[in-house]
């Protein structure tokens, strides 16, 4: 049983990440739908040039038409230009106005910080000095005393 050797799993319902490696068909229809449109595109594009090529006064008025839709798009291209421009001065007016109200706030609030730091470091040497220390000399002399009584009556 320990000497068998186990192949791995087929998992059908696991996605495959590189479908074109598979061994399975291509699905085509899409590859078939594209050429199709393309064919008819190219058709349609086509006919409507040897139309345009053998009435010139129907070429003429498409053009004329054209020219007028590819100003308008200009006018609308510069006028979104023109409002960017104006958006981005504006925005980069109040990015400013919030930078100097942060400034004019923090600045003090700042100040009041280290002088807070340093009267809570004034005020914890005072504690050590104070308080902690003659604390603290008072159990170690205290320690010394009881060690020195030990010392002195200690039972055999």
């Amino acid at each position: 049983m320990a000497d068998e050797i186990t192949l791995p799993q087929n998992y059908p319902d696991a996605e495959n990440p590189r479908p074109e490696l598979s061994a399975e068909p291509v699905n085509k229809k899409p590859l078939i739908i594209g050429i199709i449109v393309a064919v008819v595109l190219v058709l349609l594009f086509g006919g409507i040039g040897v139309l345009l090529f053998y009435n010139p006064a129907a070429a003429a008025v498409l053009r004329d038409i054209f020219i007028i839709f590819l100003g308008l798009g200009v006018f609308v291209v510069i006028l979104l230009l023109v409002m960017l421009v104006v958006i981005t001065a504006y925005l980069v007016l109040k990015v400013n106005d919030l930078t100097q109200l942060l400034d004019r706030e923090i600045r003090p609030v700042l100040g009041k910080l280290q002088d807070t730091t340093t009267t809570i470091g004034g005020t914890a040497t005072f504690i050590s000095e104070k308080a902690v220390q003659p604390v603290i000399s008072t159990a170690s002399m205290a320690a010394g005393v009881s060690a020195i009584f030990r010392a002195l009556f200690k039972r055999k």
